[in-house]
């Protein structure tokens, strides 16, 4: 299926009147890898102490431990979500007349920003390093006449990118270099 078909009926809080969404794209999923390994080794270090005999001969040890084993996984879910909800509810918006980046930081936290696509001189994108090759994810830089618009971590950055350009170019782009005036 292709991307068009999917986010042709997309709608947006902040939309304008006639505007069409072109593309809805996220960051990799990889960027909760940092909760994922840090909560697995909370879990492990809570849990680990029940594996010696010496935490038995003591009740008041015993209770302690065990009541920390049970407490630790629920705390890191509840983590784990949380940051869930902040990759989850970041998204970037491509319509036919601007960019639209929604990026949601826990529960109560988001900020919106949005790029118009005339304003653009250009775009692009970096795939760094070995893990980012492997697994599909880059960043993608629009240059624009206030500044950078930096996307990090983008899932497929060669395609996204494309379509991005595609956008640019269907309305027109900047013309000339932001230093004509």
């Amino acid at each position: 299926m292709s991307t068009k078909a999917k986010v042709s009926s997309h709608q947006f809080p902040g939309q304008l009147d006639g505007e069409v969404v072109k593309l809805v794209f996220r960051q990799h999923p990889l960027v909760m890898r940092k909760a994922l390994i840090l909560g697995l080794l909370i879990i492990t270090l809570g849990v680990l102490p029940l594996d010696f005999p010496q935490v038995y001969a003591s009740q008041v040890l015993s209770d302690f431990f065990t009541k920390l084993a049970l407490i630790l996984p629920v705390v890191v879910l509840f983590a784990w979500f949380y940051r869930w909800v902040g990759w989850y509810y970041t998204i970037y918006i491509v319509t036919d007349r601007r960019i639209v980046s929604i990026k949601q930081k826990g529960f109560f936290n988001r900020s919106v920003e949005e790029w118009q696509l005339d304003k653009i001189y250009n775009i692009n994108y970096h795939i760094n390093g070995f893990q980012a090759a492997i697994f599909g994810f880059g960043d993608i830089t629009a240059k624009t006449v206030i500044g950078e618009f930096r996307m990090p971590i983008i899932h497929r950055p060669v395609e996204i990118h494309r379509h991005i350009l595609e956008a640019v170019q269907n309305v027109g782009g900047a013309q000339g270099t932001p230093f004509d005036n």
